[in-house]
């Protein structure tokens, strides 16, 4: 090939506007400026009125194209995550009232701390319209222990006979009932000698709430418990049918204890008349117990749940919180609560089983009276702040 035939017009060889040749040899040199340079088949070249001079190829930028697309799913995520947070913190009920923990240090108790340990006290309540606060039937000291990894839940019987700051001596629930979380906070810390300062008042409504979002818990249950779930579900006009839970078609299966128990999927409902049960077995002790198993259910099954059923289950119980905590100081302990589902969970109850006495008083009627305060306390503090100095 000469150099008349790269500058002719005729052929497959074009210039000006840009020339390509896929038939072309593996090497074709082309003058340029006097340099020579080498032309690989299927390569296309600007001329720009003089042959030889390369044309750019542009390729699309793939690689920035998916990072930027990235970058905006997460920033999109962050944005809807905080607006979230934002939504239930605002159906949050907040108080200022926080316990005065001088009232027990005054009286000569020592309250007992570590900055290991954090100490929740949880309240359900039950509260009728007109009621500045309603009843406690259900009072739960949650700690979460760093040092041990170890959810506690410690059950305070509504009965238990304590003295009440400023209201003399009565039920552990009267305090509740005559100064609302404060005063049944600053109660249990002048009885029991524990700091509290962190509470949280829970509407019972949200236990039904919560368990609906997850799709109803699944307990083990005796003939009688089923027979008093379907008895009150009915008188209290919640159902038309005397027997919804099937108590008749569950297979029931002996324990070691000597009970006979059949699993049953119970909605929230159902699941709220089992945890305030005291009469299928008859103890007040029992149904505490029942309480904690309820909430140990509850804890497993939201830590095993999808981002989404946590984040509904979530909503769904902000509507019926009350505390003493700032929105920040909420933030702060729903992690850590979220963060401890993994920890192992532990019970207790107070008083315990060998430590207390029935008793009557006219102002307050059937109580239960600890034997021995200074035993009780100290196998509380045991059980809360074990090897902490």
């Amino acid at each position: 090939m000469t150099e008349d035939d790269l500058y002719s017009d005729s052929g497959r060889l074009q210039y000006g506007d840009g020339f390509s040749d896929d038939d072309a040899p593996e090497q074709v040199v082309i003058p340029q400026n006097g340099n020579r340079q080498t032309v690989m088949p299927g390569a296309e070249y600007y001329q720009g009125g003089q042959p030889g001079y390369p044309m750019p190829v542009k390729r699309k930028k793939k690689g920035k194209f998916f990072i930027k697309f990235i970058l905006f799913l997460l920033s999109a995520l962050i944005i809807g995550f905080l607006v979230y947070i934002i939504l239930v913190l605002g159906r949050i009920h907040y108080t200022n009232d926080d316990p005065d923990h001088s009232i027990a240090e005054e009286a000569g108790i020592e309250l007992r701390d570590d900055a290991g340990v954090t100490n929740i006290l949880l309240f359900g309540e039950d509260k009728h319209d007109g009621d500045d606060y309603g009843r406690a039937d259900t009072m739960i000291l949650l700690s979460i222990d760093k040092n041990n990894g170890q959810m506690k839940q410690t059950s305070l019987m509504r009965d238990v006979y304590v003295t009440i700051p400023g209201e003399g001596n009565n039920k552990l629930n009267a305090a509740f009932s005559l100064g609302g979380p404060k005063l049944a906070a600053e109660t249990v810390e002048y009885n029991f000698g524990i700091k509290i300062d962190k509470y949280v008042v829970v509407d019972f409504d949200s236990f039904t709430d919560i368990i609906d979002s997850l799709g109803g818990i699944d307990l083990d249950l005796t003939y009688d418990e089923v027979s008093y779930i379907n008895w009150q579900s009915y008188k209290n006009h919640q159902t038309d049918d005397t027997d919804e839970l099937k108590k008749d078609e569950y297979e029931y299966n002996l324990n070691d204890d000597g009970s006979y128990t059949a699993l049953v999927r119970l909605s929230g409902r159902q699941a709220l008349w089992y945890a305030r049960d005291r009469d299928s077995i008859g103890s007040d002790f029992d149904r505490t117990q029942r309480q904690r198993i309820v909430i140990d259910n509850i804890f497993s099954r939201l830590k095993n749940s999808n981002p989404l059923t946590l984040m509904g289950t979530v909503y769904a119980v902000s509507g019926h919180l009350t505390t003493n905590m700032s929105p920040l100081g909420v933030t702060g302990s729903g992690f850590e609560m979220i963060s401890a589902f993994g920890y192992e969970r532990k019970e207790h109850r107070i008083p315990t089983g060998d430590n207390y006495y029935d008793d009557w008083f006219d102002h307050c009627g059937q109580t239960i009276v600890i034997s021995d305060n200074e035993l009780e306390n100290s196998r509380l503090h045991e059980f809360v702040y074990e090897n902490a100095e």
